[in-house]
């Protein structure tokens, strides 16, 4: 057999469920490594959700007292853009990348924090781009601006929840198994 026929052979094999491997990149992974990965990148989503969620929150309370400068505002913008661009980004690629391999239920998780996610962005650059054409105005009386942090709260508490949902289910479910538990895939 040549190589080109073997891994036509492993390709038909993976498409009908036969072959009990994962192919990412080139490598050969075993399922559960897969599971592991996606698990923890799941974790990584809450972690960065989280930071995102507490700076969100800051500016939600920061729009009701004209103390806090329109300076203050924008750093925590900043730092949102931050944690999209660096933490949540890189993340979801890479959980996108491996989605396929993973179990239903993972898949459809991923699917609703890359729908949170993109609405996370989406508000960030309006609030954003908000404060650059209204930062002298003050921000107690800038509705959009408002509206924008509201939403980023939103989605990103949608998110911190599903994720932390689907990590809690992925430890209850490697429980189970390590338990000698009959689970579903």
């Amino acid at each position: 057999m040549s190589f080109k026929s073997i891994h036509q052979h492993l390709s038909a094999l993976a498409i009908f469920g036969l072959l009990p491997l994962a192919l990412v990149a080139g490598e050969v992974r075993e399922p559960f490594e897969v599971q592991q990965e996606g698990t923890r990148l799941i974790g990584q989503m809450e972690d960065v959700a989280r930071n995102i969620h507490q700076n969100a929150d800051r500016l939600d309370s920061f729009h009701r007292t004209a103390q806090v400068s329109a300076s203050t505002h924008k750093d925590h913008l900043m730092q949102i853009k931050s944690l999209v661009n660096e933490g949540l980004r890189p993340t979801l690629d890479r959980l996108t990348e491996i989605q396929q391999d993973l179990p239903e239920w993972q898949q459809d998780s991923i699917d609703q924090m890359l729908e949170s996610a993109e609405a996370v962005a989406a508000h960030t650059n309006s609030a954003i781009l908000n404060m650059n054409e209204n930062g002298n105005r003050p921000v107690a009386l800038n509705t959009d601006y408002i509206d924008s942090v509201s939403l980023i709260n939103e989605h990103v508490d949608f998110l911190v929840k599903t994720a932390d949902a689907a990590g809690d289910y992925a430890d209850a479910h490697q429980k189970a198994v390590e338990a000698g538990l009959t689970v579903p895939k």
